[in-house]
């Protein structure tokens, strides 16, 4: 069967641009390996418990696209972040607030951290070249600050060196830093000795991150709303999907669903969100050079552990990061501080996400062996008891973070060049693109892409630049 265009992926990227493109009247096959749609953006239930795939809010700097995503899920609520971060065996705000920061170093190091701080920024070299995440952080807070505020916690999650990583990691995730204005809050704090306490029950804990939005029954139901309205705009999707060959100048997808298998064109192109690599894989078309760009193009995996808890709660924070390497888990999630829908009145839960690479030695530990790691640092931490477990829930995911080293860009240049060269093909999402996008970033660009389509410009999203940038 012929559609005007043909989505590889039902994540929100992949769900956006289709959204958007059948409201104009065009029609799309959108093709999906899960059994729904979503892509990271999913939730899952067990045993009386809504889970997401770790912390999924919705929030972006983007006016226009908050109206449209707020008539499309009218049932999401503003909150207002709160987040820690554990170290020095202390809970200190995250985004960190200096004066809490210095307050919790010892007294050398601290005051190391300050005068090097003032220093970088009163004598800071515009001029200098940024390639790493190294130099990114050191041009705005200095050397000693790099020590604390990056380096630990940083490393921990890409399991290397920040100078080994682009900087481009660094700007996508902390996007319009304003220095004068921390300055500015740091000193205020300072003179009016305002800090807030290191205990994890304090419930006058100040919110730091802004407002985003959420549902009471999980993220799900910001994909289930894009595949509400495609389905009604006459398009149809697909899940539990197996594609097995595209044709690129036949424009033809080849594909096995509920055991048989299939073939649809596109007659205007084909959309992949898809990884590169899993695209290039099912490709008729070839390329030694290009196979051996894409070996050097890697995306980080991920490992969630749920814990269901015999207690209320935890904490009152939406989040908590964890910098201390001895801890296995980066960050812990309690969906009940979200919604109280999210688990049984007397009960609550939390996801610890870790970051490995699959086939290293935490990819390749049991469930069992995960669970226990997870529950010994979550006492070191003091997040539960052990006799408060009941139950446990294992999750591992391929492709959730593309992996930014120095010279990725070059790479990523030739690789989606390669893809997109007909005309007919484009990378689109986090996952296509390679891009390390949050979830307004991935809506935005696809409905950027679908306006393309619509304008008959047919041009790549590879340059795009997010419009305002909300982290």
């Amino acid at each position: 069967m012929k559609y005007d265009y043909i989505v590889l992926g039902g994540g929100l990227a992949g769900l956006a641009f289709a959204y958007k493109i059948s409201s104009k009247g065009k029609s799309v096959l959108l093709l999906e390996k899960e059994d729904k749609v979503g892509g990271l953006s999913r939730s899952v239930k067990y045993k009386g418990f809504e889970f997401d795939f770790c912390a999924h809010r919705f929030h972006t700097g983007n006016p226009e696209l908050l109206k449209e995503i707020l008539l499309l899920v009218p049932s999401f609520k503003e909150h207002i972040k709160k987040s820690r971060i554990c170290i020095f065996n202390k809970y200190l705000k995250y985004p960190f607030e200096l004066p809490n920061l210095f307050r919790v170093m010892n007294p050398i190091q601290s005051a190391l951290a300050s005068f090097s701080f003032i220093l970088n920024y009163l004598f800071k070299n515009s001029n200098k070249e940024i390639k790493t995440y190294k130099d990114w952080f050191t041009q705005y807070f200095g050397k000693e600050l790099y020590k604390v505020m990056c380096y630990p916690y940083t490393s921990k999650i890409w399991k290397t060196d920040p100078s080994n990583l682009s900087a481009d990691l660094a700007d996508q995730r902390m996007h319009g830093i304003n220095i004068k204005e921390l300055i500015s809050k740091t000193l205020n704090k300072l003179v009016r000795l305002d800090f807030s306490s290191y205990s994890l029950e304090d419930e006058k804990l100040a919110p730091d991150g802004g407002t985003f939005y959420y549902d009471d029954c999980g993220i799900q139901i910001l994909a289930d709303s894009f595949k509400k309205e495609i389905i009604k705009n006459n398009s149809k999707i697909s899940t539990s999907v197996n594609i097995v060959k595209v044709k690129e100048k036949k424009s033809e997808v080849e594909y096995f669903l509920n055991g048989k298998l299939h073939k649809d064109s596109a007659k205007e192109a084909i959309i992949t969100t898809i990884p590169l690599h899993s695209y290039y894989e099912v490709l008729d078309n070839k390329s030694e050079k290009i196979k051996k760009t894409l070996e050097g193009l890697k995306y980080m995996d991920i490992i969630f552990v749920y814990l269901m808890l015999n207690k209320k709660k935890v904490s009152n924070d939406h989040w908590l990061y964890f910098a201390d390497k001895d801890i296995i888990f980066n960050r812990s999630v309690e969906f009940k501080t979200w919604s109280k829908k999210m688990a049984p009145e007397d009960k609550t839960a939390i996801c610890l996400d870790i970051t490995c690479f699959e086939g290293d030695e935490t990819w390749k530990k049991s469930d069992e062996e995960l669970v226990e790691e997870c529950i010994k640092s979550g006492e070191r931490t003091n997040l539960f008891k052990r006799q408060e477990i009941d139950g446990s829930k294992v999750i591992k995911i391929k492709y959730a973070y593309p992996f930014y080293d120095v010279d990725y860009k070059k790479k990523l240049r030739e690789a989606v060049g390669f893809i997109e060269k007909s005309g007919k093909i484009f990378c689109l999402g986090r996952s296509g693109l390679f891009k390390y996008n949050n979830m307004d970033h991935s809506i935005e660009m696809g409905f950027a892409l679908a306006k393309n389509m619509v304008n008959e410009k047919n041009k790549s999203l590879f340059n795009y630049k997010i419009k305002k940038a909300s982290y």
